[in-house]
């Protein structure tokens, strides 16, 4: 049962975040191709509108042509591809941000927290260690002290 219950899921676990790095990623990797893409087609374009010879323009025109049936579909799956892989390497971000976030609240409230354990792949490993750590730690009674409140108080 527990392999079970440590079995990557493939859902959005933050969405903001998980969406948000995807989107700005590609933004700039967009802006990024489209960039190239115009080094691509420049030595065609720059022809095609400046020359009125057509023995000169049909190569050009020919290229440009070729460069369009070849380059938007490349493109399409390139940054289809580069939006899949980042909601997947991102999970392995929020995932355990996530699974902080629920151990925090716990212990906030006083309770105790489930065994603090990530995923394999999952960055943030010394972190959860630290956890581990934290509640074992909060668990213990306090070594002869008395609980918070009762006591002794100073006046």
């Amino acid at each position: 049962m527990g392999a079970a219950e440590n079995r990557r899921r493939m859902r959005i676990v933050d969405r903001r975040f998980q969406l948000g790095l995807a989107v700005r990623l590609l933004l700039v990797l967009a802006a990024l191709f489209a960039a190239g893409i115009a080094v691509a087609f420049a030595p065609s374009v720059y022809i095609l509108a400046t020359t009125n010879d057509l023995k000169s323009l049909e190569p050009a025109a020919s290229e440009f042509l070729v460069l369009h049936k070849r380059l938007w579909p490349a493109a399409l799956l390139s940054f289809s591809g580069i939006f899949l892989y980042v909601i997947f390497f991102s999970h392995r971000i929020a995932g355990p941000v996530y699974r902080i976030n629920a151990i925090l609240r716990a212990l906030i409230d006083d309770r105790d927290p489930s065994v603090v354990k990530f995923r394999g792949d999952d960055y943030f490993q010394p972190t959860a260690q630290l956890l581990e750590e934290l509640s074992r730690k909060l668990s213990e009674p306090r070594g002869g002290k008395p609980p918070s409140g009762e006591g002794e108080r100073k006046s």
